[in-house]
């Protein structure tokens, strides 16, 4: 699958064919080595809370497949890339479907997608999108979530897609199925008690993920997305011209039109980085001016493949969820508990000559507005809202009328 892994997954003292030691290291992997190893900005605690009753609407006797141990990468006839001996990411057995999503479908589409985070650089990445006016997917990782609700609210707020990257970033293909649920299901219960959703599409970590893991995966309900761009940036920013390589990387693909990792030759494009890396969001404005002097229109992974539900409410109905679309920094003036007549007035549909405090019946249409749930139903109330308020304020303003010709006709008299 991933034909360029091979060399990112080098260490730093590795030799090159031509005897030169590797420049960088590889990002320690949140799943190896001490404390220590793990990035200084995020939670070093990734134990994945378990619940058994996650497992008792899995159909485990559909489940086939064994545990795979993490591998080096190199795997004979694992049909990864369509090789003998195939460049696979670490663990052997990963085989792309045709279900897999990989790239956008039509020509000119482009989709940014980040994974791993959200981080404490996630604010900065969400500012240059909104200034930019781009929606992008976030793959998220449960751990990471508990962390920073208020990032993955405020991007799913802004119109942001958030997709699942498991709980604690493992080798999926080496867990058990037990084990794979509690990934999941945790990261869910996150997700939700952060912005009341569940994502419809899940990245493995790693981008692995045999039958086994499909499957399961599958019977929860997830789509697959995985990606067709990769610039590396978990590597790159150990080197001294990182920012450049990854500019390079979207160049090239810009300017061929396809990508090593296009597995079902795609016209559009899926790319992947990470909000963990302050130098690749910085790279952002720059990948966006590149992207759309190439005549490339980007959208969130789920509106390029013209999916009308990247998320489903967790109340049990699987019905499309619209996030609200607003700028982070124009938050939403909360209504006062007693409303003056004039804000009234600019809220509702009617004369310009209402008076005095808002009648009781507007007040409850406000209500009945707010609580409606579709589009069609707020037109039918709006509407309804124009009749009552006109004919309230008729009436009053007849009432008006006329005590001022009483008044009138008393000072004449």
């Amino acid at each position: 699958m991933l034909a360029v892994v091979n060399a990112a997954t080098k260490r730093a003292g590795d030799e090159d064919n031509d005897g030169n030691e590797d420049e960088y290291e590889e990002f320690p992997r949140f799943d190896e080595g001490e404390d220590d190893s793990k990035p200084a900005d995020v939670d070093p605690e990734y134990t994945t809370p378990r619940n058994d009753a996650w497992l008792a609407d899995i159909d485990f006797s559909v489940i086939k497949g064994n545990v795979r141990p993490v591998g080096s990468g190199i795997c004979e006839n694992a049909k990864c890339d369509g090789t003998d001996n195939d460049q696979c990411f670490e663990t052997c057995g990963n085989m792309a479907t045709a279900e897999d999503i990989y790239g956008c479908p039509q020509e000119r589409t482009w989709s940014l997608t980040f994974d791993d985070g959200p981080s404490e650089f996630t604010h900065e990445l969400l500012d240059i999108l909104d200034s930019l006016d781009i929606k992008a997917t976030f793959c998220v990782m449960g751990a990471h979530v508990k962390k920073f609700p208020e990032i993955v609210k405020r991007a799913y707020e802004s119109g942001h897609q958030i997709a699942s990257h498991t709980y604690s970033h493992p080798h999926l293909m080496s867990l058990t199925n037990e084990e794979i649920v509690y990934e999941i299901r945790a990261t869910e219960e996150a997700i939700q008690n952060a912005i009341g959703i569940k994502p419809a599409y899940i990245r493995p970590p790693y981008g692995e993920a045999d039958q086994r893991v499909k499957t399961l995966l599958k019977q929860m309900g997830y789509k697959i997305l995985m990606w067709n761009v990769d610039p590396t940036d978990y590597n790159v920013h150990m080197l001294a011209n990182g920012p450049d390589l990854i500019q390079h990387s979207f160049q090239k693909v810009i300017e061929e039109k396809n990508s090593n990792l296009n597995v079902h030759s795609d016209y559009g494009f899926i790319s992947l980085q990470h909000d963990l890396y302050q130098v690749s969001i910085q790279q952002v404005p720059n990948i966006v001016r590149a992207l759309r002097s190439g005549n490339y229109t980007m959208l969130t992974s789920a509106a390029c493949l013209g999916d009308v539900e990247p998320h489903v409410r967790t109340s049990g109905r699987l019905e499309a969820v619209v996030p609200p679309v607003h700028s982070h920094a124009k938050e939403v003036a909360k209504p006062s508990k007693v409303a003056d007549s004039s804000s009234m007035i600019k809220a509702f549909p009617g004369p310009s000559l209402v008076q005095n405090f808002p009648s009781p019946s507007v007040i409850e249409q406000q209500t009945t507005m707010k609580a409606a749930e579709t589009p069609s139903d707020l037109s039918k109330i709006k509407n309804k809202i124009g009749k009552t308020v006109f004919k309230s304020d008729a009436s009053r303003l007849v009432g008006s009328l006329a005590l001022w010709m009483i008044t009138l006709w008393s000072t004449l008299a």
